[in-house]
């Protein structure tokens, strides 16, 4: 693989035009026979919320070669972000979005940042919530129903060390009926203390298993609808 250089993407901003280094082909040698390449570079994917299992799951998107990663956030980096999410000291302050996508850049990754809340933005193709919100979901869900060009709606949800992934087809009633049960306002949400809320193989863990989803769904393998992953016990249910 020697002598294969990188390619640099140009992307027109409102502000200019921003350069993103894109790795080649060869880059992603390793997988070439278990995922899909030229899928993985045409897809553009959106991530609402860019928080613990967010921004890793953007990072996770970025380095199995997903061409483009739109990411939603409207929060600022914080000092307790630091431990659980995917941001560095000289990331406080800054926008979640912004900084991410600077970060990613470096892999080679074009991260488009929506500084903004998630309301009823256009979305195609794959959307991966990964909100903190019931309330938020339930919102989101709503928008999403009503979009017929939405392939694959995945949903993750995270306690300190056990979470649950949906993957869900929004054009499949059965689907829809099985996640909707699963819906239901904060109010009724279990609220742990905030030194209880998250860790960083909790948030790294379910975003391996989002972009596995991914990758099984662009590869037309089966996958499965609900799963719970138990990281203290180690536990797949």
């Amino acid at each position: 693989m020697a002598g294969m250089r990188e390619a640099v993407l140009k992307f027109p901003e409102p502000d200019g035009v921003r350069e993103v280094v894109v790795l080649p082909e060869a880059g992603f040698v390793r997988q070439r026979d278990i995922l899909p390449w030229e899928k993985l570079q045409a897809a553009r994917i959106t991530v609402i919320g860019a928080g613990a299992v967010g921004s890793f799951t953007a990072l996770s998107l970025v380095k199995m070669g997903v061409g483009t990663v739109e990411v939603y956030d409207f929060d600022t980096v914080s000092v307790e972000n630091l431990g659980p999410q995917w941001f560095r000291v000289c990331d406080l302050g800054r926008p979640k979005v912004e900084a991410l996508a600077d970060q990613l850049a470096a892999f080679g990754g074009n991260v488009v940042a929506h500084n903004e809340r998630f309301l009823a933005q256009p979305v195609s193709g794959i959307v991966v919530c990964t909100v903190d919100s019931m309330d938020a979901r339930i919102a989101i869900w709503r928008h999403i129903r009503k979009c017929r060009r939405v392939d694959l709606y995945l949903d993750a949800r995270m306690g300190a060390e056990v979470g649950k992934v949906f993957a869900i087809r929004p054009q499949d009633p059965e689907d829809c009926r099985a996640y909707e049960a699963e819906l239901y306002p904060s109010t009724e949400a279990f609220r742990a203390p905030c030194t209880a809320r998250s860790t960083i193989y909790c948030a790294s863990g379910l975003s391996a298993f989002l972009a596995a989803t991914v990758g099984n769904h662009l590869a037309g393998r089966r996958y499965r609808r609900e799963l719970v992953v138990d990281f203290r016990q180690g536990l797949i249910v």
